[in-house]
């Protein structure tokens, strides 16, 4: 599963942490930064990866990766 847009992207120095829980680049009171920590959770919990590639001012793309088959 791919999902894309063309915002603004994410700052490099900020791409090892975006999946940290409660990291967040909003401002304080905006958004708990628990969104990609708990999707990563979920993902993995089922054998799956995600990967994300940014371009500042271009854009950001997750990827999604999950087992055809149940991991035993």
């Amino acid at each position: 599963i791919e999902v894309a847009d063309r915002g603004q992207g994410i700052a490099a120095q900020d791409l090892p942490r975006i999946f940290d829980p409660f990291f967040t680049t909003k401002a304080t009171g905006e958004g708990t930064g628990l969104g990609l920590s708990i999707s990563l959770g979920i993902v993995e919990a089922h054998g799956g990866a995600i990967d994300v590639v940014s371009e500042p001012g271009a854009g950001t793309t997750f990827t999604v990766t999950l087992p055809a088959e149940a991991t035993p």
